[in-house]
């Protein structure tokens, strides 16, 4: 059996002393970075969150640009080239007045676009306010803000948008009212979910004890750090708007012809379906090519804008 050796601590023999180089003290080994720069880093690690941006990019900028590539009106007829597949002079053919639908594809792209984005604007700025109210101030105001709101939940949005739609004249603006009367509900849930979160922390509590006022903790202070959040359920919402927009045109309480969106174009190729099937697959194609980049941007919004995942990614 071996027995202990003693060793004394104190020899300074036994170590070795290693000499530090001063200038490297200062030197920081990660570089420093703002929370949006580095949820971009994080966001183009995400091929196909980028794959999923290009396209919508592209959608975007057809829409603005694809209808004076060709000489065509999208409301004029010609009844000499009614029902045409596509071709080279009509890239994606013509409908049954002869119309070209490259030109009306990327004018209703505008339209289903624009109400798709505007309607998920709206509603988040709209849940912003009552959402934030609701779940800073908290007590009465709370429960009572929160009961119409559960009250207004049970109520299905697109039965409430066909009502505003039978009462009000067609068009954009009807279109965006119909779709925002109840439609900010679910952003007023989640930022008051995420306000509730933060209000009792520290950094709230230092603004309150320095005087700060409820309107500037709420703008300054708590939106701003929710904001991360607030742009990934934007992203996810915007197909849906896109959908409702695309149904409510489906069944004739949209956009209403000679003016087009692809829900429009989808209902006017869904009647010559069995005869030329091309005039409702290109609108349909459309349709969910952009709700499907839309929501695998979400999903990559939503791993990049993540605290969390800060500095997980070397």
């Amino acid at each position: 059996m071996n027995k202990p050796v003693d060793i004394n601590w104190d020899d300074s023999s036994l170590f070795e002393k290693i000499e530090r180089d001063k200038s490297q003290l200062n030197v920081v080994v990660r570089p420093s970075l703002t929370y949006w720069q580095d949820a971009w880093i994080r966001l183009s690690k995400n091929k196909i969150a980028l794959l999923c941006l290009g396209i919508l990019l592209l959608v975007i900028l057809l829409s603005i640009v694809g209808p004076y590539m060709t000489p065509y009106d999208f409301k004029s007829n010609d009844p000499d080239a009614t029902d045409l597949l596509p071709n080279l002079q009509h890239w994606f053919g013509t409908d049954s007045l002869g119309r070209d639908l490259w030109e009306r594809i990327w004018m209703g792209g505008r339209v289903s676009l624009a109400i798709g984005f505007a309607v998920t604007i709206l509603n988040t700025m709209i849940g912003m306010v009552i959402g934030g109210i609701s779940g800073y101030f908290g007590g009465k105001l709370d429960m009572f803000i929160m009961r119409i709101i559960d009250v207004l939940y049970g109520i299905p949005t697109i039965i409430v948008a066909i009502l505003v739609m039978m009462v009000l004249d067609s068009g954009i603006a009807s279109l965006i009212i119909a779709m925002v009367a109840i439609g900010w509900i679910g952003s007023a849930r989640f930022i008051r979910g995420q306000i509730l979160q933060l209000k009792n922390l520290e950094f709230i509590l230092a603004a309150r004890t320095l005087g700060a006022s409820s309107t500037r903790i709420i703008a300054i202070h708590l939106i701003p750090n929710i904001m991360g959040l607030i742009i990934t359920n934007l992203a996810m919402a915007i197909p849906n708007a896109i959908f409702t927009e695309a149904f409510l045109s489906y069944i004739g309480l949209g956009i209403q012809s000679p003016a087009t969106s692809w829900g429009q174009l989808a209902r006017q190729g869904a009647m010559a379906f069995r005869a030329y099937p091309y005039q409702l697959f290109i609108p349909a194609f459309f349709v969910s090519i952009t709700m499907l980049t839309l929501n695998l941007l979400g999903d990559g919004l939503r791993d990049a804008l993540d605290p969390r995942q800060r500095g997980r990614n070397k």
